[in-house]
């Protein structure tokens, strides 16, 4: 197994455990507030900053009554997960200011992506590594996109099956990736201790010959010190002012003031190292946000369906994006408008005699 390389900070082959202190949308449109966030993230001397790149609120269908179910430190909140995305969508401008600041202080900085112009745009800005979201393990046209980058990809594996990591994996190879990550996700915010079966850690390296991290959602700090005992390359957790703050995944962050301390029990961790089976996947799943095929704009009858046509949002009121190989250059089966979710029923399929 090879390192992979998120700047100038290796991950794996021996290199000691990397934290990445993830800010997500932590900073709820305040991009000075999310510069804060950054600064400190600096002066702590954590290796690596993670944001996430969500700068289109499109990404979500409006009016499915669909709704995010999140817990904080006092109970369990309910959003409409339209209004959601729309409270935390940051115009690209300004997270251009983000990344500058981050280039300015020499901190590398990798980033969840939800769409091709994120890609392109975190490429631009010299991000050191990109996220896929769990959620988009079956979005191979996005994971396409994001290989012939040459950045490296770090894919997270919660609530999936090992098909579908693999299936990723070998689409991204395929469009010439070389570094990649799998980082196991334990599911939910926060997670408990025995949903975590660290014992998977080595699992998928023996399966993916890759680096493999942990995303830690636990409220507290002891499972990433037994993930680094696991094996673990890397630990992406949250960091924020509040994590007692009614909000969308803070629960199991820490607090940025404890970063400092943190770092110094992950490098002991690794110090002290010296430089089984995958958990099952129970149905019915949560697929609701995953995203389903869209009219980009509007499609005549007999056009074929291809990338300037089709996008992608959730939930898949229609077809699943994980079966984009099936659908794309056949033919639309009538009139479709801009924004409506394409089904089966939407498409003309070909025969093998063309028919």
């Amino acid at each position: 197994m090879n390192s992979v390389h998120l700047g100038s900070v290796p991950v794996g082959a021996g290199a000691p455990c990397v934290l990445v202190a993830e800010t997500g949308t932590f900073f709820n449109q305040d991009v000075e507030k999310a510069k804060d966030y950054l600064r400190a993230v600096a002066a702590a001397g954590a290796p690596v900053f993670k944001t996430e790149i969500l700068h289109d609120a499109e990404v979500c269908l409006r009016g499915t009554q669909l709704n995010c179910r999140f817990s904080h430190a006092s109970g369990v909140m309910l959003e409409d997960y339209r209004k959601l995305i729309e409270r935390k969508v940051v115009p690209l401008t300004q997270y251009g200011e983000l990344f500058a600041l981050a280039r300015e202080l020499g901190v590398p900085f990798v980033a969840s992506v939800y769409d091709f112009t994120g890609i392109d745009f975190l490429v631009r800005e010299g991000g050191a590594g990109i996220k896929i979201a769990r959620h988009n393990i079956d979005h191979l046209p996005l994971i396409r996109h994001a290989a012939r980058t040459g950045l490296p990809l770090i894919f997270d594996a919660g609530e999936v099956y090992v098909r579908e990591i693999a299936r990723a994996l070998e689409t991204a190879r395929a469009e010439g990736a070389e570094q990649i990550i799998v980082n196991h996700h334990p599911g939910s915010s926060p997670a408990p201790a025995v949903a975590h079966h660290l014992q998977v850690i080595g699992t998928y390296k023996r399966l993916f010959d890759v680096p493999v991290g942990l995303s830690c959602h636990y409220r507290g700090d002891e499972i990433l010190y037994t993930a680094i005992g696991c094996g673990c390359d890397l630990i992406e957790k949250g960091v924020v002012d509040d994590p007692d703050a009614e909000e969308q995944e803070v629960v199991s962050a820490i607090r940025i003031s404890e970063l400092p301390g943190l770092l110094e029990r992950i490098y002991a961790c690794s110090a002290a190292l010296g430089h089984a089976k995958p958990p099952s996947v129970k149905e019915p799943r949560d697929l609701s946000v995953r995203k389903g095929l869209v009219a980009a704009r509007t499609i005549l009858a007999g056009e074929p369906l291809t990338l300037k046509n089709v996008a992608f949002a959730w939930p898949p009121l229609g077809i699943s994006v994980g079966e984009w190989d099936v659908v794309v250059n056949q033919s639309a089966a009538h009139d479709l408008h801009r924004g409506e979710p394409i089904g089966w029923g939407d498409v003309r399929f070909f025969s093998n005699d063309g028919r």
